[in-house]
């Protein structure tokens, strides 16, 4: 569901918000325990053969954020914090200002805190990050685990967390992190207009006429990470977990108002190593989904995804980043017979992306960004963007600035 921001959710973000994470050296501080920070950017994207996210195939400039985060130290342990963020990616944002998470956060002892309000989800290594530029090396994180379709059911939740880090001696630290809560579904969202096409493809086959107003409202959000940090410098490895339940409701042609119901579960397992001048990640995942439409059963078998990433910087300021990013929309069909059997093309069934990267820090508050991605497959709800057909094989560019303040 849509929810743009008022003057009392300001005011009330205010007063029970949260800090996930500390500002930057460039934040402003007003007085002692205030500071404020933020960022803005502003990218192009075109793509060849395929749009991607939106109308990219004409090149786009939707593709821009504004972040503002408020932090607050109230004791020692005790922190306040909110982020309002701003967001137009292709079809999804429309730059309404949101709360995108507001948290109060006390820290009891190194190994047990507690957050209340809208907390950040820790899905994988880089999932609490994921809104800033400045935290990852490409334009986008590979898609096989932070899917941008998916980024409003799993960006943050309202609801509580406990987290903590446990020291293991001479064996490293164990960081630990545990929610609930629910999440707001942007009617605008990639998941959303996914179901959407779903519902009508359904109603379609049971010629029960168009299908209108689609509301999602998600019932719950639950999970949690475990990261290990051995004695072995550079390294750490993760486990993550997510669950949810939502419903879907929609109008058909025939009037009557029916509902669709939606499950689906991740699990991430997360290795990060890093040198002076190198990081090498390498993440994978596997994901169930499970789907009532109209009384129709629509499970989605069990997914599978992963990729290697290799982040170089070769001056002190400029680097270069690689990844090869591959899904599978069922882990048991990697060439898409089943779909073949549905009468769809077999390379809906995967997803292969090769993408080339630099990034340039052109001062240490200015960031700009380029990169070049070959893919081959349409999984990921990419006949979203593509309503009259999708190709297999096909291409985009991206450019970006940010600049954090």
């Amino acid at each position: 569901m849509k929810r743009s921001l008022s003057t009392s959710s300001i005011l009330l973000a205010l007063l029970i918000s949260p800090a996930a994470t500390a500002p930057p050296c460039h934040a402003f501080d007003l007085g002692e325990y205030l500071s404020i920070n933020g960022f803005l950017s502003q990218g192009y994207i075109d793509s060849h053969g395929n749009n991607y996210l939106g109308d990219s195939q004409d090149g786009s400039f939707q593709l821009n954020e504004f972040g503002l985060t408020l932090n607050s130290a109230v004791t020692d342990n005790f922190r306040l914090g909110m982020q309002l963020l701003s967001r137009d990616v292709g079809q999804e944002g429309d730059n309404d200002v949101l709360i995108d998470w507001a948290m109060a956060d006390y820290r009891w002892q190194d190994w047990l805190g507690l957050r209340l309000g809208k907390v950040k989800l820790p899905i994988g290594l880089y999932n609490q990050g994921r809104d800033s530029d400045f935290l990852r090396p490409m334009v986008f994180l590979p898609q096989s685990i932070y899917d941008e379709g998916k980024r409003t059911l799993v960006v943050a939740a309202v609801g509580g967390s406990l987290y903590g880090n446990l020291s293991l001696g001479s064996s490293g630290d164990l960081e630990y992190q545990a929610y609930y809560g629910s999440v707001d579904f942007r009617s605008d969202s990639g998941q959303a207009r996914g179901m959407a096409l779903l519902a009508a493809r359904i109603a379609k086959m049971k010629k029960l006429g168009a299908v209108n107003d689609l509301t999602a409202d998600n019932r719950y959000v639950y999970g949690g990470s475990l990261i290990y940090t051995p004695p072995l410098a550079g390294l750490r490895a993760g486990v993550s977990y997510f669950a949810g339940e939502s419903d879907f409701d929609f109008d058909v042609g025939t009037g009557q108002g029916e509902a669709l119901g939606a499950m689906k579960d991740f699990v991430v397992l997360s290795m990060e190593y890093s040198l002076q001048k190198m990081i090498l990640v390498a993440e994978y995942t596997e994901q169930t989904g499970d789907r009532e439409v109209l009384g129709f059963d629509v499970p989605d078998g069990r997914s599978q995804g992963g990729y290697v990433q290799l982040c170089y910087h070769a001056l002190e300021r400029l680097g270069v980043s690689a990844f090869y990013d591959v899904f599978y929309a069922d882990k048991n069909d990697h060439d898409g017979s089943g779909l073949v059997a549905q009468g769809q093309p077999d390379f809906l069934g995967w997803r292969k992306d090769l993408g080339l990267g630099l990034h340039w820090e052109i001062t240490s508050q200015w960031l700009a960004k380029a990169e070049y991605h070959v893919v081959d497959g349409a999984a990921l709800q990419l006949a979203i963007f593509n309503p009259e057909g999708v190709e297999r094989y096909w291409n985009y560019v991206v450019l970006k600035t940010s600049f954090n303040f």
